[in-house]
C-alpha cells in the first residue's frame, strides 16, 4: 500500500527518504532517518519501532543488513513487513516478507534501495531504483523524480493519498535539512513538489536576511529576495518586505503597495525602523543592516 526510496548522495553524503501512499499521513509513521546515520522505510504492516530501532543500530557501526537482521529478530510479523534502509557509507539493506500483498519487492543499488506493496504493477521498485541513479540534480529533487515515476506507472493500486520527503546532513551536526509532509491530498506528489519549490523561496529569503544583518551588499541581496518573491507567488510578499528594507525604503512605492494589501507590513516595518534607531549608538545603522527574520 505504499511505495519508497531510500538513498545516499556520493557528492554530498546527505542521505534522504521519499514516499508516497495511498493511507492519511504516510509521512508520520513510515519514513525516518537520522544526521550521520541513515535513513529508510518501514512499511506494509507498519511498526514505528523499525524507525526508532534502526538508526540506533546503525549507529553501533552494524552494516545494513545485520541491523535489520537483529532489529527482526523475534518480530512474529515479519511476513507482513517491508523494510528498506541505506547507511551513512551507502550501503543498503532490504526485506519485503512473504505475506505483503502484491505486487510487492524491492531492489538496491549504488547507496538507494527502492520498495513498493499493493502497488499497480510488478518492477515499480526497479524503475524507482533507475530512475534516481540516472537523474541528476540535488539529493531531494531525485527522490522525488523516482517517486513520480512509479506513481505514473501507477503507484499504489487504491490510489493516491499521502507523501513524504525526509533529508538529512552527513554529519549529525547538520541535523535534518528538509522535512515536508502532505497527509491527504488528491495529487499528494504534485503538493510535495509545491511545498519543495516555497522551501526552496524560504531558505533563500532567510539567507538573504543573515546577509543583510552582516551588512551585506545590497544589490545581490535583493536580486535573491526577488527569487524568493518568484517562488513564493503573489499570495505570500514577504520577501517584497525584506526587499524594502534591504533597500532601506529607497523603493518607497513597493512599501506603500504591500501597507494597501496589509497593513501589518507597514507597522513591522515601523518596530523594525524604531528598533535600529534605538539600538544605535556611535554609528549610523541602516534598516538594511538590522533587520532579523521570525518565524
Amino acid at each position: 500500500m505504499t511505495f519508497s526510496v531510500a538513498a545516499r548522495c556520493a557528492r554530498t553524503g546527505q542521505m534522504g527518504v521519499a514516499v508516497a501512499s495511498h493511507s492519511l499521513a504516510v509521512g508520520a509513521v513510515v519514513p525516518w532517518a537520522r544526521a550521520g546515520v541513515g535513513a529508510g522505510a518501514a512499511q506494509a504492516l507498519t511498526d514505528p519501532r523499525y524507525g526508532r530501532r534502526l538508526p540506533e543500530l546503525l549507529a553501533t557501526g552494524l552494516t545494513p543488513p545485520m541491523a535489520l537482521k537483529l532489529a527482526m529478530t523475534g518480530d512474529g510479523s515479519a511476513a507482513l513487513r517491508q523494510i528498506g534502509l541505506v547507511d551513512v557509507h551507502g550501503r543498503t539493506a532490504g526485506h519485503t516478507g512473504g505475506g505483503c500483498v502484491a505486487h510487492a519487492g524491492w531492489r538496491a543499488g549504488a547507496g538507494v534501495v527502492a520498495q513498493g506493496n499493493m502497488l499497480a504493477a510488478d518492477g515499480l521498485w526497479d524503475l524507482m531504483a533507475d530512475r534516481f541513479t540516472g537523474t541528476p540534480g540535488d539529493l531531494a529533487d531525485r527522490l522525488l523524480t523516482a517517486l513520480r515515476a512509479a506513481d505514473k506507472a501507477g503507484g499504489d493500486v487504491r490510489g493516491r493519498q499521502a507523501a513524504s520527503l525526509l533529508v538529512v546532513d552527513a554529519t549529525p551536526a547538520g541535523g535534518v535539512l528538509l522535512d515536508l509532509r502532505v497527509d491527504d491530498h488528491p495529487d499528494p506528489l504534485a503538493e510535495l513538489e509545491r511545498l519543495r519549490g516555497l522551501w526552496r523561496g524560504d531558505r533563500l529569503m532567510r539567507s538573504s536576511i543573515d546577509a543583510m544583518l552582516a551588512g551585506g551588499d545590497p544589490e545581490p541581496i535583493v536580486a535573491d529576495l526577488d527569487l524568493a518573491q518568484q517562488a513564493f507567488g503573489a499570495g505570500n510578499r514577504e520577501p517584497s518586505f525584506w526587499r524594502c528594507l534591504a533597500l532601506a525604503a529607497a523603493d518607497e512605492s513597493l512599501l506603500d503597495e504591500l501597507v494597501r494589501e496589509n497593513p501589518g507590513w507597514g507597522e513591522l516595518y515601523r518596530s523594525i525602523t524604531s528598533t535600529v534607531e534605538r539600538t544605535s549608538c556611535s554609528k549610523s545603522v541602516s534598516p538594511a543592516t538590522s533587520a532579523g527574520s521570525g518565524t
